[in-house]
């Protein structure tokens, strides 16, 4: 059995870090591709109202060993209150309410990273680096 340290603990070693907490969303297909493939334009539909609305952190497709192969999975990371508000955002996802994926969620503190981009005004566009 892991060892298992408090909450608390892992806020006092991560002071002065961003410490924002996040929802990590391991979603793995039930059955195989075929179901994925036919409700993933309403789950990208759904991505995007979430994006729109600041839940959405990031979201893309779990490779399997190696990029060249897929089987459906996925992983979310939504900007929730809580666990229990993560659990009703991906219970409404076309995915996981067809039984296309089920999920799995676990609380994330966001301490540490790097984001670069810039900022193209003459051609209105942001460039992810």
């Amino acid at each position: 059995m892991r060892e298992s340290k408090s909450v608390a603990e892992a806020l006092k070693a991560s002071e002065g870090r961003l410490r924002k907490c996040l929802y990590v969303v391991t979603s793995t297909a039930n059955e195989g591709f075929h179901l994925v493939k036919e409700h993933i334009h309403a789950h990208l539909e759904y991505l995007g109202t979430l994006e729109a609305s600041g839940t959405l952190f990031m979201a893309g497709p779990l490779f399997n060993e190696g990029p060249d192969s897929w089987s459906g999975d996925g992983l979310l990371i939504y900007n929730a209150s809580s666990v229990e508000e993560a659990t009703r955002i991906a219970e409404a996802d076309p995915l996981h309410c067809s039984g296309a994926r089920s999920f799995a969620i676990r609380p994330w503190l966001l301490n540490d990273g790097c984001m670069s981009f810039s900022l193209r005004l003459s051609e209105q566009k942001v460039v992810l680096e």
